[in-house]
């Protein structure tokens, strides 16, 4: 050993000193940069502290595909009153009558009455309630007379809406069943998409005008007025 020189044994304590004194510094601000990301998600999480990322993720209409077929009903809209829904059953079954029997037991709780008359096919379930883009809500408020019902929006233009009736049917709920409450907001029975994101069906090839549409406006001309004859 020289007088200038450090032992081997020393060199090797001071360099595992220095190694162990680095891991320490490493691991500390590893563990310190942990934590601070930990406070910042958690305070994230409940809603204290705003996230980076402020963006919606969203796709266009354009590139919207689902295989969900029902439409929800307008947000926070309620039943309407009867008189606002005009329909037409149609019987899908062999059991002859249940559409006119049907069509009066509505008229009866002051839904507007359109025609009853026969399906071109066969309907095995209890009652499909078909409506355009703006019978969503006539549609729903109908749809709270069957017990069982599927709800099928097509391409009609106008808001009547026609309900079939199938094998299952047996019938219209009774008028003092709970789920008639005008109380209660519409609201769908499955997962639904707004109607601009649902493919409609196409609508029968004939189905019935809208007596409650409002008129269209006249595009003729007013007739002048004659002046009255003096007297």
């Amino acid at each position: 050993m020289t007088a200038a020189g450090t032992p081997q044994g020393s060199r090797r304590k001071a360099v595992r000193r220095h190694r162990r004194e680095r891991q320490v510094l490493v691991f500390g601000v590893l563990l310190m940069v942990i934590a601070a990301i930990s406070f910042v998600a958690y305070g994230v999480y409940r809603g204290e502290v705003e996230g980076p990322f402020k963006a919606e993720f969203v796709s266009t209409d354009s590139e919207f595909t689902s295989d969900i077929t029902l439409v929800c009903p307008p947000s926070g809209s309620m039943p309407l009153e009867p008189g606002e829904v005009a329909v037409r059953v149609l019987n899908g079954t062999d059991r002859p009558g249940i559409a006119g029997t049907t069509l009066a037991d509505l008229e009866g709780r002051g839904f507007v009455p359109l025609a009853a008359t026969n399906w071109s096919r066969d309907y095995k379930f209890s009652a499909r309630i078909m409506f355009g883009a703006t019978g969503v809500q006539k549609a729903y408020t109908l749809a709270l007379q069957f017990p069982s019902h599927e709800l099928v929006l097509d391409t009609r233009d106008n808001a009547t809406v026609d309900v079939v009736l199938g094998d299952e049917f047996q019938g219209i709920v009774e008028q003092l069943d709970p789920g008639l409450d005008p109380d209660i907001p519409l609201a769908a029975n499955q997962p639904c998409l707004p109607v601009n994101q649902v493919d409609p069906e196409p609508a029968p090839r004939i189905y019935p005008a809208d007596p409650l549409a409002p008129p269209e406006p006249s595009t003729s001309p007013s007739a002048s007025t004659s002046p009255s004859p003096e007297s």
